[in-house]
């Protein structure tokens, strides 16, 4: 008998998805930057004003240096976009990190600002923080990074480099936020971080939250030491073994201060005064004589204390200290130690050394501020940054200027509307909700001359729609003019963008039934089947009818009611056992989805007339982040689940296709230690997914059989915590909590990229019909100082695979019905996607109708249908198009 061949051995391999098959994918940020983001730290370069860093919680590390005009971004591509300090030192002529080539002579000028250490992982605790993975250190002024260990520490707010030796460095590491480990307090490196000492570690539940040297003896440490504690439904600021520390021999040995500090302290910020090093300033959390709200700025047993002997014995000033798990940071002016400035809900001045505080000083800046920087040499320079980021004086204070240039927005939600251009709308982290274009009718193009790039899209096509914490967002489909949006607990509002009117539409508890619980980010939705209904829940779900004018309560209590964590302790920030994810079958009306923060999945099949308890056991109590229900399969659904809050920092996904009967996990292959924010599902391919973690976006192809990262070239390192796609556009729109909006357009690609389709040597993808289009010149962008975005390619978009490289050119020709050849392009041969973008301008520059044309733009192909035909050696793949009537 004949053996049969080993199909295995002789089959072709599968060709599958590689993250470089994706590089050249053409995202595109949209802004906004008209508000920022919230700010961890800042730094001036040494001596050098007019270059200054900004780290952002989540939007990673800019850095200008032409003291604002101009930002650029540095840590686009590391693992985490989470910064919680970072410090610029010089790099001494005797510093054995220079390499040869680098002459003696030279040095001291190279050496300005050359090393950069950044801590990542912000350190200011709140329930949306991110979390970091490490030290990082640059020599090359930022231009590229080496992570140098300390991964588990998550969080880093303060780094100290010996002015000595900047090889020496003291990191202050607060530890993880959500649970307890080892990998925390005071660490030391005296070779520039290939290898740390923990030189103060009290226990694993206690890490750093400062550290300071002092600049006259550096050897001479004080680290501030702090127990916090998050939990999805609580959290704790202090316990018995923080206060500050000081170390008189470089970290060898401790000793904790005590003359006249408080006990019990929670968190603590220290600074030192630069022209008398023994005079030290402290904010500090205490409860020892009671405790206080959150909201209250006074402190029973806090408050400012100040030593003028290096720490020996400290006097209290004042019971200042405001919101302290928060906020805790104070510092000196760099000229006047009876000047200091106190960080909080905005930023208080004393003139007496810190016995008394005014307001006043910044209050036309975004609240929340957690940075500030005081030139030390001109100290009526000042640079502070807050949750709305950064703002600069030069005149101690009096006028202040918003540097807007960075699109750092930190988006929880988005949702896109159908006019054209498209519009969307989204909530933010403590700057309400916002709405803007996808795209413009104006257009300057790249002048290169002054290589200023092109603008279509800046911060005044951006609109403003609701105050607080934004959230999830709304269109109304049959008026585009009104929209709905919420603020941080539930809070919806209906609002009128012609007239300015506002109805407040939230479900109350009625007299004598308990109050609703509603989550800080409070899941609602217009509904697909019905424009005038809206979807919201609590720990109930609701239904809203006439646009919110009449509800009713439509479910039982969907989560555990577990009486331990239903009462908030802090703000609302932690109210707990509530609904998060909700969401409608898009093809079964009434098919509802519920998924909750202590990890319940129900689904109603009746409109919420009775709901089945689904839950799998893999959930494990853990945050349900997002449910989808499938618009390809009856049944169907995809539910995210994030365990972070739970100090679980691994993805997971889940699936199942019979209602929730039987799941499946297809978190496969994306990366540990970045948890899961969002999943979505392509609109045109049942097999393509989409996955949205803390630190990046990924696609599936094979519906969670496998997952590849999809940031090409552009997308930095951010967290994704929102996914829409166009019904008709069918770009994919990323809302990220750090770096505002992106746009891939025209993104249908993504659900043609079957097996067949990998494994071809050559295939170009659908193509759509375009038009040319209209555009007003910009006028008004004369200054490097905007915000500039660009739209999408106007034209033909011919997108196309290629399986391997082979060498051989790829060449585009696009012929009229009459087969004449209209244009001739050269594209990629790169492996993995391409795109080429014909402009509709004809191979040559003529007129080829007399159609009124405006002799300045140019000439445009007329109407018709055309054939694109690609070649690649002897590969050949073409399509049919048409191009439509310029529009009006």
């Amino acid at each position: 008998m004949a053996r049969k061949p080993n199909s295995e051995a002789t089959a072709a391999p599968v060709r599958r998805l590689q993250e470089s098959d994706l590089k050249r994918i053409p995202w595109r940020s949209i802004g906004p930057a008209i508000m920022g983001g919230r700010i961890s730290d800042m730094c001036f370069e040494p001596g050098n004003p007019k270059t200054f860093y900004i780290g952002y919680a989540s939007g990673g590390l800019w850095r200008t240096t032409n003291m604002g005009t101009t930002f650029e971004p540095l840590f686009d591509k590391e693992i985490t976009s989470s910064i919680g300090a970072v410090a610029s030192c010089d790099a001494p002529a005797d510093w054995n990190g220079w390499t040869d080539d680098t002459p003696k002579a030279d040095r001291k000028k190279e050496g300005k600002g050359k090393i950069v250490w950044v801590g990542t992982g912000e350190g200011n605790g709140r329930n949306s923080s991110s979390w970091g993975n490490g030290v990082y250190r640059s020599t090359d002024k930022g231009k590229t990074w080496r992570c140098l260990g300390l991964e588990a520490t998550h969080d880093i707010p303060r780094i100290a480099v010996d002015p000595r030796n900047p090889d020496v460095c003291y990191v202050a590491a607060l530890g993880h936020l959500w649970g307890h480990n080892a990998e925390r307090g005071v660490y030391k490196t005296t070779d520039g971080g290939k290898t740390w000492d923990k030189v103060l570690y009290l226990d694993e539940k206690t890490g750093a939250c400062d550290v300071m040297l002092d600049s006259k003896d550096p050897d001479t440490v004080y680290a501030a030491m702090y127990m916090r504690l998050r939990t999805a439904w609580s959290f704790t600021s202090g316990g018995p073994e923080g206060g500050i520390y000081r170390s008189k021999d470089g970290g060898k040995t401790w000793a904790k201060l005590a003359g006249g500090l408080p006990a019990q302290t929670g968190r603590i910020g220290l600074d030192i005064f630069a022209g008398d090093t023994k005079k030290l300033i402290a904010v500090v959390e205490s409860t020892q004589d009671g405790a206080n709200s959150i909201r209250d700025d006074r402190m029973r047993g806090g408050g400012i204390f100040r030593s003028d002997d290096g720490g020996d014995t400290w006097r209290r000033l004042s019971v200042r200290s405001p919101r302290a798990f928060y906020f805790s940071k104070v510092r000196f002016d760099t000229k006047n130690d009876q000047r200091v400035y106190l960080l909080g809900w905005t930023t208080e001045v004393s003139d007496d050394g810190g016995a008394s505080f005014r307001g006043g000083f910044a209050d036309i800046l975004h609240a929340d501020h957690h940075a500030i920087l005081v030139d030390p040499n001109d100290s009526d320079h000042l640079i502070i940054g807050t949750d709305g980021g950064a703002s600069q004086s030069f005149d101690g204070g009096k006028t202040w200027d918003f540097l807007n240039t960075m699109a750092v927005g930190q988006f929880y939600n988005i949702a896109l509307d159908d006019s054209d251009p498209y519009r969307i709308i989204g909530g933010l982290q403590d700057n309400g909700t916002w709405i803007g274009p996808s795209a413009t009718n104006r257009q300057d193009a790249k002048n290169d001359a002054q290589g200023t790039p092109e603008t279509s899209i800046t911060n005044a096509e951006w609109q403003v729609a609701f105050w607080g914490d934004g959230f999830h967002a709304a269109f109304d489909p049959e008026d585009h003019d009104c929209v709905y949006a919420e603020w941080q607990g539930g809070h919806i509002t209906r609002i009128n963008l012609r007239t300015g009117e506002r109805r407040y539409l939230s479900p109350e508890a009625r007299e004598g039934e308990p109050r609703h619980r509603y989550n800080w980010n409070s899941p609602f939705f217009v509904s697909p089947h019905d424009p005038s209904v809206i979807y919201h829940a609590g720990n109930y779900v609701f239904k809203l009818s006439e646009r919110g004018a009449r509800w009713q309560r439509i479910s039982p209590d969907l989560t555990t009611r577990d009486p331990q964590k239903m009462e908030t302790v802090g703000s609302n920030a932690e109210t707990h056992c509530t609904v998060v994810s909700l969401a409608e079958s898009p093809v079964e009306k009434g098919v509802l989805w519920a998924g909750s923060d202590d990890g319940l999945i129900h689904v109603s099949r009746n409109d919420g007339g009775e709901w089945a308890n689904v839950t799998p056991p893999e959930v494990g109590g853990r945050y349900i982040c997002r449910l989808v229900v499938s618009a390809h399969a009856k049944g169907r659904a995809y539910a995210g689940v994030d365990g972070h809050r739970s100090d679980d920092m691994d993805p997971c996904i889940l699936a199942t296709d019979d209602y929730g009967k039987t799941w499946r996990d297809i978190t496969a292959d994306l990366p540990k230690g970045r948890s899961v924010k969002v999943v979505s599902e392509d609109r045109f391919g049942e097999n393509v997914l989409y996955a949205g973690t803390e630190h990046g976006f990924y696609v599936s192809l094979d519906r969670g059989g496998s997952w590849t990262k999809m940031h090409g070239k552009a997308l930095p390192t951010t967290p994704v915590d929102d996914i829409q796609q166009h019904a008709r556009e069918t770009d994919l729109v990323l809302g990220t909590h750090g770096r505002s909006i992106w746009v891939l357009d025209r993104a249908l690609w993504v659900s043609e990229l079957t097996p067949e389709v990998l494994a071809k040597p050559l295939h170009l993808f659908s193509v759509r019909d375009c038009r040319p289009r209209w555009v007003l010149a910009y006028s008004g962008a004369w200054t490097h100082k905007t915000f500039r975005a660009p739209n999408p390619p106007m034209g033909a978009v011919f997108d196309y695979w290629i399986a391997e490289y082979t060498g051989e050119d790829v060449s585009v020709v696009v012929e009229d019905a009459h087969g004449a050849v209209m244009k001739k392009l050269s594209g990629s041969n790169a492996a993995g996607y391409n795109r080429v973008v014909w402009n509709l301008e004809p191979e040559e520059w003529r007129k080829v109708a007399d159609r009124g044309e405006d002799p300045l733009f140019p000439f445009h192909a007329p109407a018709g249908e055309y054939t694109v035909k690609l070649s690649m050696g002897d590969h050949k793949a073409s399509a049919k198009f048409r191009v439509l009537e310029r529009g009006a």
